[in-house]
């Protein structure tokens, strides 16, 4: 099954879908019942992933390998109505399409950035609105996922934070802006994920996790788990968690401020756990999993940019597999202004001779609305939720 696997995803052809079907045919003959088939882990992640499609399954008595075949419909052959699983009969996709819906997102929008860069608005089936932005960089596409509607962290100089939170997503709205995004640049294909659209997706652990899972999949999606990155804002208990999972994930910290008292102004709900509470599980990451841990840092004109931060940056980033990723504040209406171009580079410029690993990144898709900190479906924002139409 491996051998079929497709990187980034993409439509299986017909001789591959005709060993799949065999595959899963054969698979499903030792197990007469989904309660025994369950126990076979690959069906456990298809059961999770998918609690609709399995119910529809069991109350209809089909055979368990149906199951597999759903879930290889949605995470490799990227199908967005069950009538394009032509392997499934034609009862079962009706009564998906009634009960369990390929789609659980509408796609509303997308906008295209001077850069290349795009964003997609997003309807979930409750009305709520998300956003997730596609970023191409010298041959990458790497796309920014969100795990929640609104975010309860309310950092002041984050736009998504002035909404609040609505809801967690779950693990399939969280993966298909992955898939719709896919099908939209194919053929090219998705390089890199990031975890850090709308929400702190350590608020939604259970379901981010799942989420990822599925798109390091290697009979599914089967995007590197070295392609996948998670961001927190600094949730101690959740960071440590994550340093025990089995898969290579990446995990980025947002910092923003050596300083407790500063941090806390910027991001009081992060900051109830202090800045030492924090580098302890900074330090755990590394240490259980001897992977680079990233801090985000944003600068922020007369806030977080001055050469005594760099000096305090410095001593608290101690670890060779720290790395110091700047960014220059995006514009949002929350009262803060970018540091200029200038004292951004000679801010990089002074850490490096401090001795920090550090880079700078590019703003991306600022003409759209869709560079860091500025995602907050802006034109849906203080609307009552709109329900799809049935």
């Amino acid at each position: 099954m491996r051998a079929l696997a497709r990187d980034g995803g993409g439509a299986l052809g017909a001789s591959e879908q005709a060993q799949l079907d065999a595959r899963t045919r054969n698979t499903g003959r030792r197990y007469h019942t989904f309660a025994a088939r369950l126990y076979n882990p690959w069906a456990m992640r298809a059961a999770k992933y998918l609690p609709d499609v399995l119910r529809i399954l069991e109350e209809r008595g089909d055979p368990a390998y149906r199951l597999e075949q759903a879930y290889l419909a949605l995470t490799r052959s990227l199908i967005r109505d069950w009538e394009e699983a032509t392997n499934l009969p034609r009862g079962l996709r009706a009564a998906l399409s009634e009960g369990a819906p390929a789609a659980s997102l509408e796609l509303r929008r997308v906008s295209r950035a001077t850069d290349g860069t795009r964003k997609y608005l997003f309807l979930t089936r409750d009305g709520h609105a998300i956003e997730t932005v596609m970023i191409p960089e010298r041959g990458r596409h790497t796309v920014c996922i969100s795990t929640q509607v609104g975010c309860p962290m309310a950092c002041k100089f984050c736009a998504t934070g002035l909404l609040g939170i609505k809801r967690n997503l779950k693990a399939r709205e969280i993966s298909e802006q992955v898939f719709v995004v896919a099908r939209d640049i194919a053929p090219e294909r998705v390089s890199n994920v990031v975890v850090m659209g709308m929400g702190e997706p350590f608020l939604n652990y259970e379901q981010t996790l799942v989420a990822l899972k599925v798109l390091n999949d290697p009979d599914g999606f089967n995007l590197a788990a070295r392609h996948i990155a998670a961001s927190t804002s600094g949730l101690v208990d959740k960071i440590r968690r994550f340093a025990d999972e089995p898969e290579q994930f990446h995990l980025a910290i947002s910092l923003h401020n050596p300083f407790e008292e500063e941090r806390r102004e910027i991001m009081p709900v992060a900051a109830r756990h202090s800045i030492p509470e924090l580098m302890s599980a900074a330090r755990y990451y590394v240490e259980k999993t001897h992977r680079k841990l990233f801090f985000e840092y944003t600068l922020l004109a007369g806030v977080n940019d001055q050469e005594r931060h760099v000096e305090a940056l410095a001593e608290l980033l101690d670890h060779p597999l720290y790395h110091l990723n700047l960014l220059r504040f995006n514009w949002t209406d929350t009262g803060f202004s970018a540091t200029s171009k200038r004292d951004a580079k000679a801010f990089l410029r002074y850490a490096r001779e401090n001795g920090l690993s550090a880079t700078l990144r590019p703003s991306r898709g600022e003409d759209i609305d869709a560079a860091c900190g500025q995602l907050a479906a802006k034109d849906l924002r203080g609307r009552p939720a709109v329900p799809l139409p049935s």
